[in-house]
């Protein structure tokens, strides 16, 4: 179950968000009174009730807006019992305080926002004393390790328990809870209203996620980079998982650079069964197999891991993606053993990473003359090296003018969108112009070499194709792909033009 968040400052717009909740399909509402700016009225409030509700009344201590006196604050608490609201919010110091009275369930809440707390499991049973139904814990969360430490309380929780890592490195810990017994998550409702770091909204919650049906056997699956809120993973796998019928869900983790195994040993407890690897750990993901396929061990880049018992398979799937996104450009191959259609062609990329990599492996295998280009000019000699490839200074990018461009750096990606890696003066007519990033689809590399009659290929195509690769992996089942490729271009769609 999930419980839309609701705080307005006027009691009319309370009650008409409540409303909108409740045809939106919210089962539980929690209703914020410290938001009010004038005298609540808590009569007039729950007149009228069109979804259970929690009622919260938070000081400024625990993230709220109440700045009046502490006794009249009770006062209202104890009214909103004897009113019989479904569910009532009592921080811990005040919880003994506020008897229990009728059919009125209890949440017994903490909340810190500086840190993790190192005692939460004698927090936890502390307010399982002050007679609590339900305990919440909402804590700071740094790292991966605060927030799979967090979750771990719920895990092992006598009474059910609502363990929010807060902050986007504890997202996974609002999604995850049904898994182990929460009785409901936390999600905004108005997206214009923020009440919590790294809460979701209510829509996201219910569709990408598709939370309320994950429960104890659910699988779970993780896509694993930093920065991650923009990745589109999550909403295409999980609307694969639901298409095949697969009782999985598939999470972003925000790990920072350098701290990938640490991060991932900290949450073998959840046994994820696979991830989805981007920057910046697409290289740092190789030492932490067990093996790994061909593509890997020729890219020395692994995009996918694949967790059998205590294996970690790497695998390459921007590779092959990448490729035949290229091929297609070209026309295509008429069998598999045909000729490719790359055969002698030119190709300058641009960029060194994990992706720039698997491409100019790929591209070197069919007989590709591969340049690299790159800021830091060590990176691109080692990686022309590498595929047997030159460089060029990043300077002479827009000099060479090559059959097929490649960008593989982040520049113009959202909300850079008005960048470009290479400028006008780089294009010529009919030139090949591959630009892997994705959001927006539309970059302004690819607007630029239009205007200059080249051919392009979007990041979608290879995004696509891509995790469509990584979902067989995953399932063993073929993918939805025209499916995948509509929920891509529908959450891209505010930025494609």
């Amino acid at each position: 179950m999930i419980c839309a968040l609701i705080g307005r400052g006027r009691h009319a717009s309370m009650l008409e968000e409540w409303e909108a909740a409740a045809k939106a399909g919210a089962d539980l509402v929690e209703i914020r009174v410290d938001c009010l700016r004038r005298e609540p009225d808590m009569k007039r409030l729950l007149a009228k009730r069109p979804t259970p509700l929690v009622v919260t009344i938070r000081r400024s201590a625990e993230g709220g807006l109440w700045r009046g006196d502490e006794e009249k604050r009770r006062r209202l608490l104890r009214e909103a019992i004897a009113m019989g609201v479904d569910y009532i919010d009592l921080e811990i110091d005040v919880a003994g305080s506020i008897p229990r009275f009728g059919k009125t369930k209890r949440i017994v809440s903490h909340h810190e926002f500086k840190k993790t707390n190192d005692d939460l499991h004698e927090i936890a049973a502390k307010c399982v004393k002050l007679d609590a139904d339900i305990v919440k814990m909402a804590v700071a969360a740094a790292t991966i390790a605060d927030a799979s430490r967090t979750l771990e309380v719920a895990a092992g929780a006598s009474v059910p328990t609502l363990a929010i890592a807060m902050g986007e490195v504890g997202l996974f810990t609002r999604i995850l809870g049904a898994k182990y017994g929460a009785p409901f998550t936390y999600a905004g409702f108005n997206p214009d209203r923020v009440f919590a770091p790294g809460m979701p909204q209510y829509s996201a919650l219910k569709n990408q996620y598709a939370y309320e049906r994950i429960g104890k056997d659910t699988e779970v699956y993780a896509v694993v980079g930093d920065p991650i809120a923009q990745s589109l993973s999550p909403a295409v796998h999980n609307a694969a998982f639901t298409e095949l019928g697969l009782d999985k869900v598939y999470i972003p983790l925000k790990i920072a650079e350098g701290k990938l195994e640490e991060s991932l040993n900290a949450l073998a407890w959840l046994d994820i069964q696979g991830y989805s690897v981007t920057i910046p750990h697409k290289e740092a993901a190789i030492k932490l197999l067990s093996r790994s396929d061909k593509a890997v061990e020729v890219t020395g880049s692994c995009n996918t891991i694949e967790v059998k018992g205590d294996e970690r398979i790497g695998h390459n799937t921007d590779y092959r993606a990448a490729v035949d996104s290229l091929e297609d450009a070209f026309g295509g191959r008429a069998s598999p053993e045909s000729p490719s259609p790359l055969f002698e062609k030119q190709a300058l990329i641009l960029g060194a990473g994990g992706a720039a990599r698997s491409i100019a492996f790929g591209l070197e295998r069919r007989g590709v003359g591969v340049t690299i280009t790159n800021r830091h000019e060590d990176r691109a000699t080692e990686l022309a090296s590498a595929v047997g490839g030159r460089t060029i200074p990043w300077t002479t990018r827009a000099s060479g003018h090559p059959d097929i461009l490649i960008n593989c750096t982040p520049v113009g990606m959202h909300p850079n969108v008005d960048d470009s890696p290479l400028p006008p003066a780089g294009f010529k007519p009919g030139m090949v112009v591959f630009d892997t990033v994705y959001h927006p689809e539309n970059t302004m590399l690819l607007k630029l070499a239009r205007g200059h009659d080249c051919k392009t290929i979007t990041g979608v195509d290879m995004f696509v194709r891509q995790a469509a690769a990584q979902s067989r992996i995953f399932t063993g089942l073929e993918p939805p792909e025209d499916l995948m490729r509509e929920v891509v271009k529908r959450r891209l769609g505010p930025l494609r033009d």
